[in-house]
């Protein structure tokens, strides 16, 4: 007897995890298992993952069909998990959201409708009591602003999360460059450049469809600003950016890194600076 063929997924969500508080990842796995339109979700953890988020995930389907569970191997880094789950894929379009966020539940639903290679929203920020919404973080995101940007470096740290990729154009590029480094700028700056460089087309969807826990824990962005640095340095030169201009944009992410959000916008609000 052969066996049932795989459903015609729409989209596939992808969630990296190395170890995450135990709430937090069950509320952005149900986010991405109850939205309006059935997806795949995918969760690509680390052999380092706490079993109490394994027992999370296995509570919530894992093995199921919605639900897919793969280890990532030894020495497979952040932007390595997202490419595994690229891989497993079974959606013609993959979305990516972190253990620690959630998406709004009609986020799939909304980015579908676009027809795009590259689809964007905008995002919503909260303390990690994920209640208190943080207003100056929350910025809202324009088609119109975007299209009149004038650089592709520009337009690729404009766009953030939610991301909804047409599958096929990531594997075109080869998905996330994992020569670059462990570290966050891969996903949502380098990989968008890259499709950009591509000729990869956009859409905007101009609701905030994607809630970001801005939180002081563990989590790979606050671990080392040296290591962003190098990342994103890397990052610029891969893309012909040098000299001044590299060290200008440098200098401008480098307040950033290494604490909360809410934190570095709060002494900017104080001391009048942008």
């Amino acid at each position: 007897m052969t066996s049932a063929p795989a459903p015609p997924w729409l989209a596939s969500i992808v969630v990296p995890l190395f170890d995450q508080v135990d709430a937090w990842l069950e509320h952005a796995v149900r986010s991405a298992l109850e939205q309006t339109v059935a997806c795949e979700v995918i969760v690509v953890h680390s052999p380092r993952t706490r079993q109490s988020n394994l027992e999370v995930l296995a509570r919530l389907g894992a093995g199921g069909d919605r639900l897919v569970v793969v280890e990532r191997p030894a020495g497979c880094g952040f932007p390595g998990a997202i490419n595994l789950g690229i891989a497993r894929a079974r959606g013609a379009r993959v979305g990516l959201l972190f253990s620690d966020d959630w998406l709004e539940l009609d986020a799939v639903e909304q980015t579908l409708a676009h027809d795009a290679d590259i689809v964007s929203s905008a995002k919503t920020a909260f303390l990690e009591d994920g209640i208190t919404r943080l207003a100056a973080i929350s910025y809202p995101k324009r088609m119109a602003y975007y299209l009149r940007l004038p650089t592709l470096a520009a337009k690729a740290e404009y766009l953030t999360h939610f991301f909804l990729f047409r599958r096929a154009k990531l594997l075109e590029i080869g998905g996330l460059d994992e020569s670059l480094g462990d570290y966050p700028g891969i996903d949502d700056l380098d990989l968008i450049w890259t499709l950009l460089e591509r000729g990869a087309t956009v859409a905007i969807v101009e609701r905030h469809l994607y809630n970001y826990r801005d939180h002081s824990g563990d989590r790979l962005t606050l671990r080392s600003p040296e290591q962003a640095t190098r990342t994103l340095g890397r990052i610029l030169a891969k893309h012909g950016v040098s000299g001044a201009e590299k060290d200008a944009i440098l200098a401008r992410h480098a307040r950033w890194y290494g604490r909360p959000v809410h934190v570095v916008q709060a002494e900017l609000d104080k001391s009048g600076s942008r």
